[in-house]
């Protein structure tokens, strides 16, 4: 251990100690990104995207069917109060009046990195041309880490530096009207 950090020494020869895996229940926003490649091909991005965004589909109007189950099991209830349940339910910030939460917002990123920043305009495009799609592209730039043997002695890897370098980005969000 390091005495100034409390974080593991980098010494050669070292290995770091493995995480737990990540539990079941447990959901990310990976599902909801698709990184391509030069080589990726156009027809199974564009698969990925659709079949994606027919479950944010589907996740919505079964929300919806949830929301309207629950307000018509109040027989009783009246006009005014159902009012007030539809009108608070469209003010909830978090889940946009449909009752999904924001991770499930419907919306793909699809992610390209120097030459595959074609083939991700290709997708934007696309998609663009869907009547039922809205798409936005934002540039950017990430950091690529390259490791670079500086010096060898007697056959071994001496000293090794590392260099980030800039690369450009593309994102295009692909979100359902």
């Amino acid at each position: 251990m390091d005495n100034n950090s409390g974080q593991p020494s980098q010494l050669p020869g070292a290995t770091a100690k493995k995480l737990p895996p990540i539990p079941k229940v447990a959901s990310t926003n990976s599902a909801r990104r698709i990184h391509v490649s030069a080589k990726t091909p156009f027809r199974s991005v564009t698969t990925r995207v659709r079949k994606q965004l027919d479950k944010y589909l589907r996740q919505s109007a079964s929300s919806r069917n949830t929301f309207t189950n629950k307000l018509s099991q109040r027989k009783n209830a009246s006009l005014g109060e159902r009012i007030h349940q539809i009108q608070k339910q469209s003010q909830n910030a978090t889940t946009g009046g449909l009752g999904i939460g924001l991770e499930n917002s419907g919306e793909v990123l699809v992610l390209g990195t120097g030459r595959a920043i074609q083939k991700v305009t290709e997708v934007a495009l696309f998609f663009q041309k869907q009547p039922d799609c809205i798409v936005q592209l934002r540039t950017g730039s990430v950091a690529a880490v390259d490791d670079i043997v500086s010096n060898e002695e007697d056959g071994l890897e001496g000293d090794v530096t590392e260099r980030a370098r800039m690369m450009s980005s593309l994102e295009a969000s692909i979100r359902l009207r």
